[in-house]
């Protein structure tokens, strides 16, 4: 585990590197050629329990704003084919995503050594993702895929018990139960709608964001739909923020000609938001277990719902953002539902 911290942090720097690359810093003349980094972190420690979904870190940076996909230094032969689709649209601004990120889930009971019928299991999540953004200032819809482990090879456990050792917390004594070793992935589309549409975004006002969307892979298969209402002080040209998901993308603002005119002499904005999302759930393998062999599994539920409250600042360039999501129970047995706090923040370069 020596070697693995400062290989996710090496990625985190070399993704920051290639926006720098591409951009240099951001102001006013440059922003709508930036691109967007963002480090997001959830934990259920901030509601004061440690179980079921109990870490997620994820480190995303998207490019800047593309009029072709194949306009970008990193072009492959299949960008130019995606230019070509009609969906996509000739006169949306395009970005490409790149990310890399980790999740924890263990059961309620962390004492045993032997699993626990009806709690969830332990189980790890390491994956990369990439994707596709296509947005103009009513809409932006992505096209994501996540790739990763489940299993030991997601070093769930060894992230875990570093982080316990070092705040004086018991660790988990069941991880030899865990899910065993997979390769996973995860499609992803998601569109998210902005209304009523704003031309300016200085002084006070309010938004609404609905999305819908759909995953599919052998680590999840679901469907969702739900939104996000924001008010506040000079609203930030974006499409609001998910908490980590296969459907979670960079904050990738709309911007240039474009874009909504801004506040030019006070750069300072912040409102208060309320999310809230349902997702219909045919499988899940970090309830259902592994998809070959016996592993310890749960009855999912067929329906999870999440809710959420939260506050966002942005300056400049910069959006901090904070939520507490509450969770509905997400299999038969499982004693309460759930709450965890989330953390992003995103900046460009």
């Amino acid at each position: 585990m020596v070697i693995r911290i400062p290989a996710f942090v090496f990625i985190a720097v070399f993704l920051s590197g290639l926006a720098t690359q591409q951009s240099g810093a951001a102001s006013p003349e440059t922003l709508e050629r930036a691109g967007t980094f963002t480090v997001y972190f959830e934990n259920d420690l901030f509601a004061g329990t440690d179980r079921y979904y109990t870490n997620g870190v994820k480190v995303s940076w998207s490019s800047p704003d593309l009029e072709r996909f194949a306009d970008t230094r990193y072009a492959t032969p299949l960008l130019p084919i995606l230019d070509r689709l009609t969906f996509i649209g000739e006169r949306t601004q395009k970005n490409l995503v790149f990310s890399i990120g980790q999740n924890i889930y263990t059961p309620d009971n962390t004492e045993a050594f032997e699993p626990v019928p009806g709690d969830r299991p332990y189980a790890g999540w390491l994956y990369f993702g990439l994707g596709l953004i296509w947005k103009n200032e009513q809409f932006r819809q992505s096209l994501l895929l996540d790739i990763g482990v489940v299993g030991s090879w997601s070093y769930a456990q060894e992230a875990q018990r570093i982080v316990h050792e070092a705040r004086d917390l018991e660790v988990p004594n069941g991880w030899d139960n865990q899910l065993h070793n997979e390769l996973g992935v995860v499609g992803t589309y998601q569109i998210t709608t902005r209304w009523p549409r704003h031309e300016r975004r200085v002084g006070f006002d309010w938004e609404l964001l609905p999305h819908a969307g759909f995953s599919l892979g052998n680590v999840l298969i679901t469907a969702q739909a739900g939104g996000e209402l924001r008010a506040g002080f000079n609203l930030p040209d974006d499409f609001g923020t998910d908490p980590i998901g296969p459907g979670a993308a960079t904050p990738t603002p709309v911007t240039g000609s474009r874009g909504a005119e801004r506040a030019r002499t006070f750069d300072l904005g912040f409102y208060l938001f309320t999310r809230a999302e349902g997702r219909a759930v045919a499988h899940n393998i970090f309830l259902d277990g592994n998809t070959f062999g016996n592993s310890a599994s749960v009855d999912r539920k067929w329906f999870v719902a999440d809710l959420s409250v939260g506050a966002s600042v942005n300056y400049r360039n910069t959006k901090l953002t904070y939520a507490l999501v509450y969770r509905t129970k997400e299999f038969y047995g499982q004693d309460e539902a759930q709450l965890f706090g989330s953390v992003s923040v995103n900046f460009a370069f």
